[in-house]
């Protein structure tokens, strides 16, 4: 762990690293995509509201009706709640939520161990707009988005609601 005075601030601040691309320290967690574009993670997420958030969107005609569409949720976690971006990590996080028995689809490593290299999943997924792919990866980005922006929908409405 590093310390360092932070200039201006009066103070010594603790910086730990995280993930490729995340610095973590005492002003909260800082995203670098590689457009080398900073963003300030926006919202705190419980493990009880991801886990409602993921049990309102897998199942029969809901996003992820597959186990493959998993890898969207990676996507949209690993940018918004710092999730691991490897799948087998990833799938491991997600067993320890409290989700309900018996989920239609689980999250399930060798489902997700192929999409989950596609190199779109390197851009934010919160900013859809910047998000490049190649005409060859077109039907799973659009897949994995339509995941993507479900669960961060779900997610905002757990966290004002509490549903």
């Amino acid at each position: 762990m590093e310390k360092k005075e932070e200039p201006g601030k009066g103070g010594i601040i603790n910086n730990f690293y995280a993930p490729v691309g995340r610095i973590v320290n005492n002003y909260g967690t800082i995203n670098e995509n590689h457009y080398g574009q900073e963003s300030q993670q926006r919202d705190y997420y419980t493990d009880e509201e991801v886990a409602r958030a993921l049990a309102n969107i897998v199942g029969k005609g809901k996003p992820i009706d597959t186990k493959g569409k998993w890898a969207g949720a990676l996507w949209l976690l690993r940018w918004e709640c710092n999730y691991p971006a490897k799948a087998q990590d990833f799938c491991e996080r997600i067993s320890q939520l409290p989700l309900p028995e018996g989920l239609e689809f689980p999250c399930e490593y060798e489902n997700i161990r192929k999409a989950s290299t596609l190199s779109f999943l390197n851009d934010d997924a919160r900013q859809m707009d910047k998000v490049r792919y190649s005409k060859h990866d077109e039907q799973e980005f659009f897949q994995m988005r339509g995941v993507a922006l479900a669960l961060e929908k779900e997610l905002k409405k757990c966290k004002e609601t509490g549903d």
